[in-house]
C-alpha cells in the first residue's frame, strides 16, 4: 500500500469532508489506507500551531486530522520527485520527507503539508504557491501520447514482450493501489485516476525489468522509453485529484477506482 495511494485518498476525502461527508465515512476511508498510527506534528512549532502532539509524544488518533482538514482549505496533492519539487518550500523541513514518500497533501489555508510516513501522518510547515494541475483532457492526451511513444520505442527495439506472470503482477498491484473515491466524485476524474493506477502498475512491473530486455543496453532502452510515460501518469493522477477536489459534491455511493 503506497504513500501515493494514501495521500490520494486523503486529498479526495478531505474535500468530501469540506462538503459535508460524515466524519465516520471520512475516517474509515483514511484509516483504510494503512496510516493507522495516527497523526503527529513534525516539529515543536507545528505542534504549537496545530495542537497536535510533537516529536517524542505519542501520536494523536486520525480523528485529530478532521479539524485541520476543516480549516485547511481545498487540499492539494503534490507528487514530488527528483527534478520536480514544485509547490514545496526551498529548504523546508517538508521537502525531504515528501520526496522520500513521493506524495504530500497540502492544506493551503494552514500552510501545512501532511506526509504519510511510517504508518502515520506527519504535519510539516509547507508555505508556498499552488501548483496548477493540467486539465483532464490535456492529462489524458499527454498519457495517450506517452503510451504511443513508449510502445513504438519498445516494439522497434523488440523488447516489448514479457513473461506470462506479468499480467498477474500488474493485476495484484492495481488491486492493492485501488482508491476508494468519495460519493459524488466526477466520472471524468475517477476514470482518469483509474487509468493512472493501471499504468502505474505496469510501470512498477516494468521497473523490475519484466520485459524481453536482457542486455544492459536493452534495459536502458526500457527505462528511457518509460520515463516520459511515468511523468505523464504522475501528471494524470494530479489532474484527476485536482478536478475531483474542485468539483466534489454529495451524491450517491462511492466507487472503487481500478
Amino acid at each position: 500500500m503506497s504513500p501515493v495511494r494514501s495521500a490520494t485518498t486523503l486529498a479526495l476525502w478531505a474535500s468530501a469532508w469540506l462538503r459535508g461527508e460524515s466524519a465516520d465515512d471520512v475516517l474509515a476511508a483514511v484509516d483504510e489506507t494503512g496510516q493507522r498510527a495516527g497523526v503527529r506534528a513534525a516539529s515543536a512549532a507545528v505542534a504549537e500551531a496545530t495542537g497536535l502532539p510533537g516529536p517524542g509524544s505519542p501520536s494523536a488518533g486520525s480523528v485529530d486530522l478532521l479539524p485541520l482538514l476543516a480549516r485547511g482549505g481545498l487540499p492539494e496533492l503534490l507528487l514530488p520527485h527528483a527534478g520536480d519539487l514544485r509547490g514545496l518550500p526551498p529548504g523546508g523541513d517538508v521537502t525531504v520527507p515528501a520526496l522520500d514518500s513521493g506524495a504530500v497533501v497540502v492544506l493551503p489555508e494552514l500552510d501545512l503539508g501532511l506526509v504519510p510516513v511510517d504508518g502515520q501522518w506527519r504535519a510539516y510547515r509547507c508555505p508556498g504557491r499552488r501548483v496548477p494541475a493540467a486539465p483532464v483532457f490535456e492529462a489524458l492526451q499527454l498519457i495517450d501520447e506517452a503510451i504511443a511513444q513508449a510502445t513504438r520505442e519498445l516494439v522497434t527495439a523488440d523488447i516489448a514482450r514479457g513473461p506470462e506472470q506479468v499480467r498477474e503482477q500488474v493485476r495484484d498491484i492495481m488491486l492493492a493501489e485501488a482508491v476508494h473515491c468519495p460519493p459524488g466524485t466526477p466520472g471524468r476524474a475517477s476514470a482518469l485516476l483509474a487509468k493512472a493506477i493501471s499504468l502505474e502498475a505496469l510501470l512498477r512491473v516494468a521497473a523490475g525489468h519484466q520485459t524481453a530486455a536482457v542486455t544492459s543496453r536493452e534495459l536502458a532502452v526500457v527505462d528511457d522509453a518509460l520515463r516520459p510515460l511515468s511523468l505523464a501518469v504522475r501528471a494524470g493522477r494530479r489532474s484527476a485529484v485536482d478536478h475531483a477536489v474542485q468539483a466534489l459534491a454529495g451524491s450517491a455511493a462511492g466507487r472503487i477506482c481500478r
